[in-house]
């Protein structure tokens, strides 16, 4: 894949690390941790992520990036929430960073549910579709299983992006509609 290449991710246990660091390997990727002293392991760092998901608030404190602009792609990659995706992702979603056409969302998740409404949730947060999507239930470590969800997220990366630069105008037609 053409591109500079961000994969952000928020993790508590460890298991949104792994999957996003097996992506930034596939891609040839930067690794951005998103940092969030607020959500901690432990009881108390559960429940307020808990309330805060189904608060819909999406605190995000300073973090080591102001603007993501010299990506050409990002991936969020971390946890589902209450059925959201983990405020500290919906926070880069809403935020001012400066993010690329090309986003994308890839989840790790407790269950096999389809996480439909969690990537609609994103989309609605980013105010456009995203390129590709995917999750992963933690059960399926060490299966032939988790190797096809990588697969399938990497190949879904290419078509939108295809599709995307395909129906994305010239920045000749672009200049030649805004001076016109």
């Amino acid at each position: 894949m053409k591109g500079k290449t961000a994969v952000i991710v928020f993790s508590i246990t460890g298991h949104s690390h792994r999957a996003a660091s097996q992506l930034t390997e596939m891609l040839d990727a930067t690794l951005i941790p998103l940092h969030a002293p607020k959500y901690t392991s432990g009881a108390f760092g559960y429940v307020r992520a808990a309330i805060d998901s189904l608060l819909q608030r999406c605190p995000l404190g300073p973090q080591s990036f102001s603007s993501l602009a010299e990506f050409d792609r990002v991936i969020l990659c971390g946890p589902v929430w209450t059925s959201y995706p983990a405020a500290p992702l919906r926070a880069v979603l809403r935020g001012n960073f400066c993010l690329p056409a090309s986003v994308s969302l890839f989840l790790t998740t407790g269950g096999r549910s389809p996480a439909t409404k969690v990537f609609d949730v994103a989309a609605r947060d980013l105010d456009r579709p995203l390129v590709a999507c995917a999750s992963l239930p933690n059960d399926v470590q060490g299966t032939g299983y988790k190797a096809q969800i990588y697969d399938r997220f990497v190949a879904d990366l290419r078509t939108g992006e295809s599709r995307m630069n395909k129906s994305a105008p010239a920045a000749s037609d672009t200049f030649k509609a805004s001076s016109g």
